[in-house]
């Protein structure tokens, strides 16, 4: 489930079960290690555009999915540092409110296993009389604002199929004088942007998916950053997770 990537033990959190529970902040990013790419919501496309390329994946229910490209290998990326500090690019928000999750429903949800939450170090998520601290109201507020944006880049992302604008986007490159290929993404056609109706474009304006969708085209300039970032691929055909 890609919505719970990092999570090996999601638990609900309960108020009553979890009074005692406490979060410590750490810059170690290293539960990232293992994928090559992240889901992205549309108002991120900007800040992501000038380190790495925003793509989209096709689900298997036919709806389309944006990501931030970390690497161009098959596994794992180069954005750590041997500490597990994320360097010098852009953080996408699907990683930053980890351990912490939101169902559709509204509901909260975390990792048990997360180094992040224990009882005995930390601040505090619940007060002596059961009620929300400053720090869990901090972390609802960024959970509500990802689930906002998440709803807005999904129906995004709908009307980009419904208008046919989203097509294959199949590159080779070369890294070490080896061909890498990625395969299975997809990018809005810039021929088809540019052919949309006036009061469509209007539209598009008004909400910001214009201003979305060159940035994302923008972002496909960073290929060639990433794959400065690297010295050699682990294989010669690269996909996305």
């Amino acid at each position: 489930m890609t919505s719970l990537l990092f999570y090996n033990e999601p638990e609900f959190l309960c108020r009553e079960a979890h009074k005692a529970l406490k979060f410590k902040a750490l810059s170690d990013y290293s539960f990232t290690e293992h994928v090559n790419s992240v889901p992205l919501t549309g108002i991120e496309f900007f800040e992501a555009s000038r380190d790495m390329p925003v793509l989209f994946r096709k689900e298997e229910d036919g709806n389309f999915l944006p990501l931030a490209l970390l690497s161009l290998m098959n596994e794992g990326h180069k954005q750590l540092d041997e500490t597990g500090s994320w360097s010098d690019s852009y953080i996408p928000a699907f990683v930053r409110r980890y351990p912490f999750a939101m169902t559709d429903e509204g509901a909260v949800c975390f990792d048990r296993k997360s180094k992040q939450l224990a009882e005995e170090e930390g601040k505090p998520l619940f007060n002596d009389k059961g009620e929300n601290t400053k720090e869990l109201n901090n972390i609802l507020t960024f959970l509500n604002s990802y689930d906002k944006q998440q709803k807005a880049t999904r129906d995004y992302c709908a009307e980009c199929k419904e208008l046919d604008l989203l097509a294959p986007f199949n590159l080779q490159v070369m890294l070490d004088n080896n061909p890498l290929r990625l395969e299975g993404l997809y990018a809005i056609s810039e021929e088809k942007l540019a052919k949309l109706p006036a009061d469509k474009v209007n539209t598009w304006f008004c909400s910001g998916w214009l201003a979305w969708s060159y940035a994302h085209l923008h972002s496909l300039s960073a290929i060639s950053r990433l794959a400065k970032k690297q010295k050699r691929p682990a294989s010669a055909k690269q996909t996305s997770n």
